[in-house]
């Protein structure tokens, strides 16, 4: 899910945090005998609204998600409510749940198929990257939308299998270290703070853990779930800063930043790079690894036509122009005026 970035967003965000916080405190705190309050199921239906119906609504004002994203929020808030308000005040409207399940069941099925579609296409989107003879975080998704869908649960499916990729499975491989390659993150300090992260994910984890597992199990094993997930996908992050530096090759330019971003772009599609724009607007795109000082961009690169970048989750946006920080600046500048006067 993309944030809009939007005075809506910032409130419609403020709302949901202070929604869902005031109906954990209303069933799991002595919130209620503190004010003499009586719950009743009338207090129930109420919960069941917020998190079912305005919750989800708040969600899509806050995020960039699709009407059948906004569905299966509805159902998440049905189950929700499920764990936070007492059985005997949700006993009346136990029916909700189970027809919001059967509607959630029913885009599972559908998007159950379109995974097993996937699979059985998978020796001819191996053969297509293949010939594509590029790495998979640049020819999977588009080899995955050309021979089977475009749908956006695939696209997030094959995002979450590149991150697992990535994090178990190429600890042998090599960076590229071709004339064309220049790197982007070795004079900065992203690997060391992801490695921070990391550790500090890990000491939160048995802390908070231990001590939330005698205050509420579901919420220590939500917690100790999306910790796990945390760690494979900065683990990945690492990876992909390794692996895929800045590349010019076959009169292409490939560039990626982690899980967060990449993007291919044909040299023939460069317009202009604008070296020493370090103000580059809101929505230009930025290629600048974090470091423990602020960073700025080196330059900006003007494309003739847009090109479409593969953001988190598999989310797509156009970009006309996008911002760079490398590591051996005079080099890109070289290898970019083989192909052309592309640094005026």
């Amino acid at each position: 899910m993309a944030y809009r970035k939007t005075r809506n967003a910032n409130l419609a965000l403020a709302f949901l945090l202070l929604l869902v916080t005031t109906n954990f405190l209303l069933y799991h705190s002595g919130v209620p005998d503190f004010l003499s309050l009586t719950l009743t199921s009338g207090v129930a239906i109420g919960s069941l609204i917020d998190l079912a119906i305005v919750a989800p609504i708040l969600v899509y004002v806050a995020f960039k998600i699709s009407f059948k994203q906004t569905i299966g929020l509805m159902v998440f808030g049905l189950i929700l409510a499920r764990f936070l308000i007492p059985a005997e005040l949700y006993a009346p409207y136990r029916g909700i749940l189970y027809v919001g399940l059967g509607l959630e069941a029913l885009l599972v099925f559908a998007e159950l198929a379109l995974i097993f579609m996937v699979i059985r296409k998978a020796s001819v989107i191996r053969s297509e990257m293949k010939e594509l003879s590029e790495d998979a975080i640049y020819s999977l998704l588009p080899t995955v939308e050309k021979v089977a869908t475009k749908n956006v649960f695939i696209r997030i499916i094959i995002s979450e299998f590149l991150m697992f990729y990535y994090a178990l499975f190429t600890w042998k491989k090599n960076a590229p270290s071709h004339e064309g390659v220049v790197t982007m993150h070795k004079k900065t300090s992203a690997v060391a703070m992801n490695i921070m992260l990391i550790h500090a994910i890990l000491i939160e984890t048995i802390g908070l853990h231990w001590w939330l597992h005698e205050k509420s199990l579901v919420l220590s094993i939500i917690l100790l779930v999306l910790n796990i997930y945390s760690v494979f996908f900065i683990v990945a992050d690492i990876q992909i800063t390794r692996l895929h530096p800045m590349e010019i090759r076959n009169e292409k330019l490939y560039i990626t930043q982690g899980m967060a971003s990449r993007m291919v772009i044909s040299l023939s599609n460069i317009k202009e790079v604008e070296w020493g724009a370090t103000l580059p607007s809101k929505h230009t795109l930025q290629f600048v690894y974090k470091d423990f000082e602020k960073v700025e961009p080196q330059a900006i690169i003007h494309l003739h036509e847009p090109v479409e970048a593969v953001m988190f989750m598999g989310m797509k946006k156009s970009v006309t122009e996008f911002a760079i920080r490398v590591d051996e600046p005079e080099k890109l500048k070289e290898l970019l005026s083989k192909n052309g006067n592309l640094f005026i």
